[in-house]
């Protein structure tokens, strides 16, 4: 079953992996064949990353407080009395930073994947795998769409095929049965539809459903009103 890739997209979840890592990579040193020297590396760049997270958001917060000082000076009452001292930005002190941290975090989880001593279920206590993408059930795969006519007859559909293999396109005129008038394996797509009487608009239904392996999969879209005309 495929994964999902397992470095987190927000900062904030980041760092909580980055804290478990730090906290679990010496326990996995002798399986993965890490020196205490590689463990004393890695473990300097999660303090790395950490002291630097914590450091911009501290700044952050300071920065708001210095917004609000500046805006009690300017407009404080009662006036003329006397304003606190001014917010003081924090210190970066140490560890002592370095450049490329993440990179190299990056090439000692590929190394720590790649040890013989590897296995999932320490990758899964790390945090260096991504979890597995569990596919929505069928009971909640529907197609949404957007229908628009053009030129008269053709019907124009737009939506997402969700990873599907194709699109079963069904139509019925006012008062007759759905059947099916089209197929499309990739969307935006169009197809015609011919009235029964050249000679007047016709009105009617489109409802599609998804195809995968040559099956239907999933429920019906709602239908969708459409006006045709030869």
């Amino acid at each position: 079953m495929p994964k999902k890739f397992w470095w987190p997209t927000s900062m904030a979840d980041q760092l909580v992996l980055i804290q478990n890592f730090l906290a679990k990579i010496a326990s996995y040193a002798a399986a993965l064949g890490l020196t205490p020297a590689e463990v004393s590396d890695a473990e300097s760049m999660c303090d790395a990353f950490i002291g630097s997270f914590n450091f911009a958001d501290t700044c952050r917060s300071t920065m708001q407080a210095v917004t609000q000082w500046r805006d009690m000076v300017l407009y404080g009452q009662p006036t003329g009395s006397a304003a606190p001292a001014p917010p003081v930005f924090p210190v970066g002190g140490v560890p002592a930073y370095k450049r490329g941290t993440l990179t190299q975090f990056f090439a000692l989880r590929d190394r720590i994947v790649a040890s013989s001593g590897y296995t999932t279920a320490i990758g899964e206590d790390l945090g260096i795998v991504g979890a597995e993408i569990t596919p929505p059930p069928p009971s909640e795969i529907t197609p949404n769409l957007k229908t628009s006519v053009t030129m008269g007859n053709t019907v124009n559909i737009v939506g997402s095929m969700q990873g599907m293999d194709a699109l079963r396109v069904e139509y019925a005129p006012k008062g007759g049965s759905f059947m099916t008038i089209a197929f499309l394996t990739n969307t935006p797509g169009g197809f015609q539809i011919t009235p029964a009487n050249p000679n007047q608009p016709e009105t009617g239904m489109i409802r599609a459903v998804f195809i995968k392996k040559n099956a239907q999969y999933g429920n019906f879209s709602p239908n969708y009103p459409v006006t045709v005309s030869a």
